[in-house]
């Protein structure tokens, strides 16, 4: 018998532009899914893959559901995971009220209202994701996502779907760089995927470890990690901690469109950035990237409307492959 529990939404929330930019508005990213109007993602509870199902009900609530075998115990886990997973804990009235104040912004994201900042299930998939994304285009950091994934995650079925955990920690240890290399991952993004896996088999990047610290204290502790730089630090804080306030002022995309969106197209560097963005959208400048990101998405998008979209072809990071 499958189990299902509502959970109460908060305002404002668009579950499809959430949904649909957690799978960068193609249906599918990584681990998550997004078909038929409904999120699934196949998460690891202990040592075991529960599948949930996420959809609306009605304006205020969502209905969650466990798909895979479980009790209460993983109905909470999974109720619990899709609150983090799309952000239902935070509120967005702060940043709407800046958003009145900054009308380059406003009228570049105003059709996202309700967009929530998606997020990754731990620090170990945020650190990751970023890792593969450093000094390539988005498009090709995708395809080698999708790749990993595939290869090092447990795939389900799921009402039809097929799904993947992301990848364990053991699986990415235990895998030979041979293999890895395969995927087309240079030499040092082997080292370094390995490096963090071990980091989190040993315990040392465990969410429950940064929590009590500020952004700073995390970025120092994260790039004395082997491959892990400033920017690939503040996406974790993003994606995995939920910050709000931290801009990757070195990733290249944001700056293009910043670029764009308040400078007529002129370069600006990345202490130009930070320092604008500071001025302007602290302490909400996490935020402002998600929303800049889902902006660059949407414009991609097929004039037809499809649910289809490229990935964004700038190079993502500065730190070194």
């Amino acid at each position: 018998m499958k189990l299902s529990v509502k959970t109460s939404l908060p305002e404002p929330f668009d579950f499809h532009l959430t949904v649909g930019h957690q799978t960068h508005f193609r249906g599918r990213a990584g681990a998550d899914l997004y078909a038929d109007g409904t999120y699934y993602r196949a998460l690891r509870c202990g040592n075991k893959i529960i599948v949930a199902a996420a959809s609306p009900v009605d304006d205020d609530n969502l209905e969650v559901r466990v798909l895979s075998a479980g009790g209460e115990r993983e109905l909470e886990f999974a109720n619990n995971a899709m609150r983090h997973l799309l952000a239902l804990d935070i509120d967005l009235s702060g940043f709407y009220s800046m958003l009145e104040h900054d009308q380059g912004l406003s009228a570049a994201v105003g059709r996202l209202y309700g967009l929530r900042p998606p997020r990754s299930e731990s620090v170990f998939e945020a650190l990751v994701v970023a890792i593969i994304g450093q000094q390539i285009s988005a498009n090709v950091a995708g395809v080698i996502r999708e790749g990993l994934v595939a290869a090092y995650g447990t795939r389900v079925q799921a009402e039809g779907n097929a799904l993947y955990a992301f990848p364990s920690p053991e699986s990415l240890n235990n895998a030979t760089p041979d293999d890895l290399r395969a995927l087309k991952l240079s030499t040092r993004k082997v080292e370094y995927l390995q490096g963090v896996a071990r980091r989190t088999l040993e315990g040392e990047l465990e969410i429950e470890r940064f929590t009590g610290m500020d952004n700073e204290e995390v970025i120092v502790e994260l790039t004395k990690v082997r491959g892990i730089g400033r920017w690939s630090a503040e996406w974790m804080l993003m994606r995995a901690l939920g910050r709000l306030d931290v801009l990757p002022a070195g990733d290249l995309a944001l700056r293009r469109v910043v670029q764009e969106l308040y400078f007529d197209g002129a370069a600006i560097t990345e202490l130009q950035l930070a320092a604008f963005a500071k001025e302007r959208w602290a302490p909400y400048r996490g935020l402002a990237t998600t929303y800049l990101f889902a902006y660059l998405r949407l414009q991609r998008l097929p004039k037809s409307g499809a649910a289809l979209a490229p990935q964004d072809s700038a190079a993502r990071g500065r730190e070194r492959a």
